[in-house]
């Protein structure tokens, strides 16, 4: 690529004849300025300057070079000769003793091993981002081990083994650094974002006297941004109890802040006594206004002690998944609304009457999705440890998590959000936990 200070729109300059003025500001035979070189030499660089069909003293050419260059010969790597700016960097170096004592710090950054193996292999070995402590501070090298004399072609010897090696060392300081500073700049991010996500949630859950609750929130690990994941428990008028659970699509803080929105307006929506289906249009609204490129998934349902029923929509949302007091697990299939955001789509209410002991489960899809298989799989191994998963809601959360394989360095953020119906002797028919599926439109 040519390099040029040309400004926009002026044409090239065309190049002048021979014998015409070349130095800064010397007129032209045509009266034209002509500007001289673009990097001028002296007499005196210009002197300096090797000739390249000219045989060249290998240690000359070596010390003109910027970066630290050592030659070692031998299977001992006894070092014949160190450039200028090797020995600037560490100091005199003595010729003819083993590199492990001439060159200590190629034994601290791990570079003897590799010089090792280009004897014995005769191809080239390298290491990056190696720290060097040298006299002007730390630096950061790329370090590569070049073969030399025999076998020094870089393919496999022929005649015999390298005679010595070459060590060179490309400087990388300023981009170890920068992308040091990237590193920090993103976990400050993302300290920001699960602070955030974390003071969004709801810091105590509301526990109903007919009804135990748990939740759990789990944000992914390091290499992973904070998703919109979130739960919530509402207490309603006539003793009932709101139960919700979503995930805004997308990460970091952005995810973080609507998610914030959604589940302050589900609570206000909450108490206005509506339908869960009604819930999910209004949500589906205010989610186009929020930022009409965002989407979100949410299950909203209500707990009516009174009727023991359980009344839900959901907006794009993984099933629920119900235990039966007898072990069988039940996922809820029926028919499902788009996500929020989408708009103008069709929000259905289910009502499922729930019999003394049911255990439930609400989720997000980080529990339950793996980037190697399918969503199905998942959600197949979710109910299976269901089954076995006896105990509080603290305890159920609990499990779900370590039989998923969620820990702190999981790809992705996970919420769960548990309820319990207390048990009763004497239930008669425990297979009748869900009694009946009655659309509500």
């Amino acid at each position: 690529m040519r390099w040029s200070a040309r400004l926009t729109g002026v044409p090239w300059r065309a190049a002048p004849p021979d014998g015409a003025g070349t130095d800064e500001g010397t007129p032209s035979t045509d009266g034209v300025v002509v500007p001289g070189q673009r990097d001028p030499i002296g007499p005196t660089a210009a002197a300096e300057l090797l000739d390249p069909h000219k045989p060249q003293n290998l240690r000359e050419v070596l010390n003109r070079i910027p970066a630290p260059v050592a030659v070692t010969y031998g299977p001992l790597h006894q070092l014949g000769y160190a450039n200028r700016a090797y020995r600037e960097l560490f100091g005199d170096r003595p010729t003819g003793l083993p590199a492990g004592e001439a060159l200590p710090e190629l034994g601290t950054m791990g570079v003897l091993p590799l010089m090792d193996q280009v004897i014995r292999g005769g191809r080239p070995r390298s290491v990056k981002a190696r720290c060097i402590l040298g006299l002007t501070g730390n630096r950061y090298y790329n370090v590569s081990c070049v073969p030399l004399g025999t076998g020094d072609t870089g393919d496999a010897p022929a005649e015999g083994p390298p005679a010595g090696v070459l060590v060179f060392a490309a400087e990388v300081t300023d981009q170890v650094l920068a992308a040091a500073r990237l590193r920090e700049a993103e976990r400050r991010q993302r300290e920001a974002a699960v602070t955030l996500q974390r003071s969004l949630l709801p810091q105590k859950l509301d526990q109903p006297a007919d009804l135990r609750v748990a939740a759990t929130y789990q944000p992914g690990g390091a290499e992973a941004a904070v998703g919109g994941d979130w739960y919530d428990v509402i207490a309603i008028a006539g003793g009932r109890t709101a139960l919700v659970i979503g995930d805004v699509m997308g990460r970091g803080l952005r995810a973080a802040a609507v998610m914030g929105q959604l589940r302050t307006a589900v609570r206000a929506y909450a108490r206005l006594d509506l339908p869960p289906h009604e819930v999910m249009c209004l949500l589906d609204g205010l989610a186009m206004e929020i930022d009409a490129n965002q989407i979100a998934t949410c299950t909203y349902a209500v707990w009516d002690p009174q009727h023991r029923t359980l009344s839900y929509a959901s907006a794009g949302h993984l099933p629920m998944l119900l235990r039966c007091p007898d072990g069988t697990i039940l996922r809820s299939e029926e028919q499902n609304g788009p996500p929020l955001g989408t708009g103008g789509g069709l929000h259905v209410s289910h009502t499922l009457r729930l019999l003394p002991g049911t255990t439930g489960v609400l989720y997000t899809d980080g529990l339950v999705e793996r980037r190697d298989e399918d969503i199905d799989q998942g959600l197949d191994l979710l109910a299976r440890t269901l089954t076995g998963a006896v105990g509080a809601p603290e305890v159920i959360c609990a499990r779900l998590l370590r039989a998923m394989g969620v820990t702190s360095e999981h790809d992705d953020d996970v919420a769960v959000l548990a309820f319990q119906l207390p048990g009763e002797e004497g239930t008669e028919n425990p297979l009748a936990a869900l009694d009946s599926a009655i659309p509500e439109a």
